[in-house]
């Protein structure tokens, strides 16, 4: 699993009201352009996503657990790609943390070809969820 984190100044409340808010994920995420999850963050919702580069992915809500956690699946040949998101309140502010994983019989192919990707990939967006988390709390 590729996971980075994160401290945000606000609870966590705030934080997953940005993940509940699909529309506002290409604002923060600089790795979305655009995204769709016409039943809303909710477990077995199905939507698409659409990367800046990269073609457009079906994806399917596999766990919520509000304000702490969801994960998103999407599928690639012989594997699932999957992100997982969590929320834990700290005395030092909301640590945040994305996590992505590769699971099937593929998954070392993925992981090789697209991780490098997502690891540079995930800090910014990290550091764009918590510049609008903090926005939203002044």
């Amino acid at each position: 699993m590729i996971a980075h984190e994160v401290i945000v100044q606000a609870d966590p409340e705030t934080v997953f009201s940005l993940y509940e808010n699909i529309e506002s994920w290409p604002r923060w995420d600089e790795e979305v352009a655009a995204v769709s999850l016409p039943d809303g963050l909710r477990e077995n919702a199905q939507g698409w996503l659409q990367p800046r580069s990269g073609p457009r992915a079906k994806i399917q809500v596999v766990s919520v657990n509000r304000p702490f956690q969801f994960s998103v699946e999407s599928q690639l040949p012989g594997c699932k790609m999957g992100f997982d998101h969590r929320i834990e309140a700290t005395t030092l502010g909301t640590r945040v943390t994305h996590g992505v994983y590769f699971k099937g019989a593929t998954s070392f192919v993925f992981a090789r070809l697209i991780g490098p990707l997502l690891n540079r990939g995930l800090p910014l967006t990290l550091q764009g969820l918590k510049r609008e988390a903090e926005a939203m709390t002044k």
